[in-house]
């Protein structure tokens, strides 16, 4: 095992902590296991492992996946991170999900979020924790207010 390996594990508990979608109509999953987000191609193959360490070691508290442009949200205690797919070479071992998936924006809500949901079209986000927040995506960044 080499020392930057990372071993993929259990889902963490609750029902909002995986989540499906698809990138260009390619199904993917992705779950949090601990502090890491697990993204795996159709066949359950293991594309790629987002480190928790580069969020601070706290555990996913929720993930969702859009239905059409492949963006992730995942739950950090009360900070939102989204992950947009970037296509990579498609000489890859994977014949058919050749994407990487970056940090691409995050925020900061008031609670600890529980549930996260996106539009259909994958461009606004929902989150729920303390309050209901509507959210809509510019340029990464979160325009909107908790009510």
């Amino acid at each position: 095992m080499h020392l930057h390996q990372v071993l993929t594990g259990a889902v963490n508990p609750g029902d909002c902590c995986y989540s499906v979608g698809s990138v260009n109509y390619i199904p993917f999953t992705a779950y949090g296991s601990g502090c890491d987000i697990v993204i795996l191609a159709s066949d359950f193959e293991c594309v790629q492992i987002i480190p928790g360490a580069q969020h601070g070691n706290i555990q996913v508290g929720c993930v969702e996946c859009s239905h059409e442009l492949g963006r992730i949200a995942a739950s950090y205690g009360n900070t939102v991170c989204i992950f947009e797919p970037v296509s990579t070479n498609p000489n890859k071992r994977h014949k058919q999900l050749n994407y990487q998936w970056q940090k691409t924006g995050h925020f900061l809500l008031n609670a600890i979020t529980y549930n996260l949901a996106w539009d259909p079209q994958g461009a606004k986000k929902l989150t729920e924790g303390g309050s209901v927040c509507p959210c809509s995506f510019s340029t990464s960044t979160c325009v909107g207010e908790c009510v």
